[in-house]
């Protein structure tokens, strides 16, 4: 499973390299899988970005997990109501949540 690693900072200040890693990361087939224990500081510009991953994914037929987020990171995307966008394991047991609406 192909893995890409969230950055600290998940700001507009940041969204355009992650942008490109992103899309280079969608390439291919697969699961891909992002890892976002390290995410302390984020706006809704980087949850925007992996919300529009999300889609990206699923219109090529790929599952995007997220993979022990971080607080500061579920919290946030259960705030504005887009932790349903991910396949992911929660931090407490890594009990699997499937896809919702996407």
């Amino acid at each position: 499973m192909k893995s890409l690693k969230l950055p600290a900072d998940l700001r507009i200040q940041s969204a355009t390299a992650l942008r490109d890693r992103l899309s280079v990361a969608l390439e291919g087939s697969g699961p891909l899988r992002l890892q976002g224990g390290a995410v302390a500081r984020l706006d809704t510009a980087g949850l925007q970005l992996l919300a529009a991953a999300a889609q990206e994914a699923t219109r090529r037929g790929r599952e995007l997990r997220l993979a022990a987020p971080s607080a500061p990171l579920a919290e946030g995307l259960e705030r504005l109501g887009l932790d349903d966008f991910f396949s992911h394991s929660d931090k407490q047991g890594g009990r699997a949540r499937s896809q919702g609406k996407n």
